[in-house]
């Protein structure tokens, strides 16, 4: 194995991130909606190509003790930074080595599901015709792997910005000045156009926006960076058919007929004769800049459209909340919900509106279709309310059709998490370990929650070794320490009796908040 070269990588450390939708079981899920019969992902094999600093899979091998996982990565520093995590939690089950992807071969053996997030558009030509050698080679017989890249005609847009953007900072050499440059060009320009709603105004507006919730880490590595090849779905597909794979899905499935006038849809239907054409005219519909495509090996036969049937043996968890606060779920009246995002939709069907109130309920948890199904229609007796005929197979279609609409989320594998906080409550090691250096901590659904100074706190005692007496006790005594500063109504709390008293009152709403998040073990 050579010695890794030094890159930018390990100049600028990626931001600790996780991608749920690279997760294996969602992976899983898709493959079985599609036909295919995956590994479990209780017992897998799991290779991350470019892990960064294995933020992405340490959670995983927390979550999945039996499974194996192998990450690797050209950045020695962001390795080292992954296996000190990955000791500190005591993982025996994942592998992080720092090296070029050129050098994976046949000695790394057969993997289940294959990773390579953020990777492929950055890369020259030869290592992305190595990831997809690697996706066909040391993927096994029922696996998926998945490959995220830049997307035209998206990208277009994107890339005349950040052509612009390396035009002006090429002359600053510290990656802190050119990113701050950048920025700083991009207000310029748009300052410069002047009329946001001219054509070139409001495509500059568009990506300043974007920009403005990016990480400098993130635009740095995104928009700096001298490789970036973006690419057409299809030339992606294409290239895919070449190395003996196909294309299943993707990881975010989007419903076609979402946003689009019921002419659209015929028309796109009309144009396509195939999957890969009909993701195209998509993406040429939609100006899609980012996609995040599973692949398999040529030879499996997948069913589509995606099949309802196969959702009857999984789990499903709630996206939404009624906005009413007492929902009327049994009549044909319509009833309002609203995403996590803030986006509103309505449905009449009794069916789906108990169904839905009952993810809603149950939330974090995801619950089995079979016990989805029997509250749903427990509820519905109860009422007298009318049910459609095969009623399992209509909620199952609907909740599908969720699904792609991102309004439920589907599942293989449900994640050891706890709803409420036991007598002696457990939080992910994990977040513990998270909490005790930033705000910003690894759900047990694998997502980034942040944490106010006080959830820190409580998160890093809950080792399951104390009780809430106990908790409470040792959070008066980071106040005694002089570790943690209190205060109320703006005034600095000196007495610990007060401080007790404060604090008594936030413990149980605290521990209420960290079992939503996810964050509490059962």
């Amino acid at each position: 194995m050579s010695e890794p070269q030094a890159t930018s990588y390990d100049e600028v450390p990626y931001g600790d991130n996780v991608f749920h939708y690279s997760h294996p079981d969602r992976l899983a899920t898709m493959a079985m909606l599609l036909g295919m019969r995956p590994v479990p992902v209780e017992r897998c094999r799991v290779l991350e190509l470019g892990c960064g600093t294995a933020a992405n899979l340490i959670p995983m091998a927390l979550a999945l003790p039996d499974s194996r996982f192998v990450g690797i990565d050209l950045s020695r520093r962001q390795i080292d930074m992954g296996l000190g995590v990955a000791g500190a939690l005591g993982l025996a089950n994942l592998e992080l080595r720092p090296l070029s992807i050129l050098e994976v071969g046949e000695d790394f053996g057969k993997f289940d599901y294959v990773i390579c997030h953020g990777v492929y558009s950055w890369v020259p030509a030869e290592v992305q015709d190595k990831i997809l050698r690697i996706c066909k080679e040391n993927l096994s017989p029922n696996g998926v792997a998945y490959v995220s890249y830049n997307t035209y005609p998206g990208w277009h847009i994107r890339g005349m910005v950040r052509e612009m953007m390396r035009y002006h900072v090429r002359q600053f050499p510290d990656p802190e000045t050119r990113v701050r440059q950048a920025r700083a060009m991009l207000e310029f320009l748009i300052e410069s156009v002047g009329d946001a709603k001219s054509a070139y105004g409001g495509l500059l507006q568009l990506e300043s926006d974007a920009i403005a919730r990016a990480s400098d880490t993130y635009v740095y590595h995104e928009h700096l960076e001298e490789v970036n090849h973006p690419l057409y779905f299809h030339q992606f597909a294409e290239r895919a058919a070449a190395h003996g794979l196909q294309y299943v899905a993707e990881a975010l499935p989007t419903l076609l007929s979402g946003n689009l006038s019921p002419r659209v849809q015929e028309t796109l239907e009309h144009v396509s004769g195939d999957v890969i054409q009909g993701e195209q005219y998509l993406d040429f519909v939609r100006s899609r800049t980012f996609r995040r495509s599973l692949l398999c090996h040529a030879g499996v036969a997948l069913r589509r459209p995606p099949s309802p049937e196969a959702l009857t043996a999984m789990r499903v968890t709630g996206q939404v909340k009624p906005t009413a606060e007492r929902p009327d779920t049994t009549s044909a009246a319509a009833e309002e919900f609203q995403t996590r995002a803030g986006t509103r939709f309505s449905t009449t069907s009794p069916l789906l509106k108990t169904a839905l109130v009952a993810l809603f309920e149950g939330w974090p948890q995801a619950v089995p279709f079979a016990e989805l199904w029997e509250t749903t229609h427990s509820r519905l007796a109860r009422a007298a309310a009318p049910l459609p005929a095969d009623a399992p197979k209509a909620l199952a279609e609907a909740l599908l059709q969720c699904f792609l609409a991102s309004l439920v989320e589907l599942h293989v594998h449900a994640p050891r998490l706890a709803r409420e906080a036991g007598e002696r409550p457990v939080a992910s090691p994990l977040a513990r370990l998270q909490a005790a250096t930033g705000d910003v901590v690894t759900t047990l659904r694998h997502r980034m929650a942040r944490l106010n100074n006080f959830e820190r706190q409580v998160v890093t005692l809950l080792d399951g070794s104390r009780d809430r007496d106990a908790v409470l006790a040792a959070l008066v005594d980071t106040v005694a320490r002089g570790e943690v500063d209190l205060e109320h109504e703006g005034q600095p709390l000196r007495d610990l009796e007060q401080v007790r008293g404060l604090m008594a009152d936030w413990v149980e709403p605290t521990l209420r908040r960290l079992g939503e998040t996810a964050l509490l073990l059962r």
